[in-house]
């Protein structure tokens, strides 16, 4: 059986397929870095008596408490 990247249609290891992985570790690495960027700019903000609510644009901001 071969596993094959969704991103960039190269081999790699079956073992990551079984794993639950679609990407290969190139494309996987670069997926998580953008990820990792993107969470980056994100708050979360303590309410008192409220759960953590990620603010990831400024619309979203806006509406918060309300």
């Amino acid at each position: 059986m071969i596993a094959i990247c969704v991103d960039c249609w190269d081999e790699y290891p079956v073992a990551r397929k079984n794993l639950g992985y679609k990407t290969c570790l190139d494309c996987g690495e670069a997926n998580a870095r953008v990820e990792v960027a993107r969470k980056a700019k994100c708050t979360a903000p303590a309410f008192n008596k409220g759960a953590y609510q990620y603010v990831g644009s400024v619309e979203i901001a806006r509406s918060v408490g309300r």
